[in-house]
């Protein structure tokens, strides 16, 4: 990995409060707590120069204080001496062994100089003393990346996407580093054997996520001639197929896999919701009871349903398999999908009121969906598993 980590070094010790240490000497109105409290104040203020001519001051006065020696640290961290602050950053570890942050700092100025092994112990040590430090678990997996072993970058840069979700600079890396295991696995895999029904499938799935699916297609075509007992490949042709466009197609993939896998709930909620969109209602809506006996907690099955039991006329049933599936929260684009369907078989019921407020439902909810993602509300795809279908809204009569 081939990056600059000057711009994790303020989103590191940003979040370092000031130590209990620092908190006394500055209270003392010491020389030295001043200097040090002087030196923290210029290192938030992002005068960094400052801070360091502070901090050594500081250290002069009380060579004994250990968060001094760390602050002086971050502040020639921030002023490109990763050497000196390695220097700073030992004595404050010898003088205090569980200061927090310390270890960071170091395997910091260790990762800047490009000794990855000593930075890699040194932020262990810190996650050691410091178990939910995300920023150190982040690190640590940063420092795996730049020594090219992705494989064991994946669980501190999991685990500190756990104990931080929202941070953008840990998804960013985390994301990278399970891509780079994923094309170091395809990689090997083509290695081992180029024709293997496994490489057509990956290769398939690769093309499947770049929209290509004619080539997609293709790929699971070819790993379905390797291994054609193997319903998965079924189920994958049948997606590529069914994104496509082409249904009739799709549905014949997905009744193979549901041939190959009868109890599969996963092949018959597709067999069946393919049923529903080219309104053949009277064999999908028996396999969608079928499907909802696995998959209790499924809103897109109960949606699919609804429309299956509307189709069939029986808009009784049909309100409420959709006033099942509009209170289980379902996904944001199936949401208002579940209005749209519940407006037509109010107003099919005669229950103007419940349609008109059906219908206002329906248009908040798009119009959250748009502000969300612009792109691409107007069509999604149909999904293939109960739990997260995205549904169109249907085009059959009023």
């Amino acid at each position: 990995m081939k990056r600059s980590f000057a711009l994790f070094i303020a989103f590191c010790f940003l979040n370092i409060q000031p130590g209990h240490a620092q908190a006394q000497a500055a209270a003392s109105g010491s020389p030295a707590g001043q200097a040090l409290r002087n030196g923290t104040e210029a290192i938030q203020a992002g005068r960094f120069a400052d801070a360091e001519n502070w901090l050594h001051a500081a250290v002069k006065e009380d060579p004994a204080d250990p968060v001094a020696h760390m602050e002086l640290g971050v502040a020639e961290l921030r002023t490109g001496k990763p050497a000196d602050a390695a220097n700073a950053l030992q004595q404050a570890i010898a003088l205090d062994p569980g200061l927090p942050g310390a270890n960071l700092f170091l395997g910091i100025s260790y990762a800047q100089m490009n000794r990855l092994d000593d930075a890699a112990a040194s932020l262990q040590r810190e996650i050691d003393l410091n178990p939910k430090n995300a920023e150190a678990e982040m690190w640590l997996g940063v420092v795996e990346l730049q020594a090219g072993h992705p494989e064991k970058a994946t669980g501190p840069l999991d685990r500190a996407a756990e104990l931080s979700p929202n941070d953008l600079n840990i998804l960013e890396y985390r994301g990278k580093a399970h891509s780079d295991v994923a094309h170091d696995s395809y990689a090997r895999m083509t290695l081992i054997d180029p024709t293997s029904w496994h490489v057509h499938k990956v290769q398939g799935q690769l093309y499947a996520m770049q929209d290509k699916y004619k080539e997609a297609i293709a790929e699971f075509n070819e790993a379905i001639h390797g291994a054609p007992n193997n319903s998965d490949l079924y189920e994958e042709l049948g997606n590529a197929y069914r994104k496509s466009g082409a249904l009739d197609l799709a549905q014949q993939a997905f009744r193979k896999e549901m041939g190959l896998s009868p109890n599969n709930p996963i092949a018959m909620y597709n067999v069946a919701t393919i049923d529903i969109e080219r309104n053949e209602a009277e064999s999908g809506v028996p396999l969608l009871l079928k499907v909802i006996a696995n998959y209790a907690n499924a809103p897109a099955a109960y949606y699919f349903l609804g429309l299956g039991q509307s189709q069939l006329g029986k808009p009784s049933a049909a309100v409420v398999s959709l006033e099942k599936a509009r209170t289980m929260h379902p996904e944001p684009e199936l949401a208002p999908r579940i209005e749209y369907e519940l407006s037509r078989v109010y107003r099919k019921l005669g229950r103007t009121a419940d349609s008109e407020r059906a219908v206002r439902e329906y248009t908040r909810l798009k119009a959250l969906n748009m502000k969300r993602n612009p792109v691409n509300q107007q069509s999604e795809p149909v999904g293939s598993k109960p739990g997260e279908a995205q549904a169109a809204e249907p085009q059959g009569k009023n």
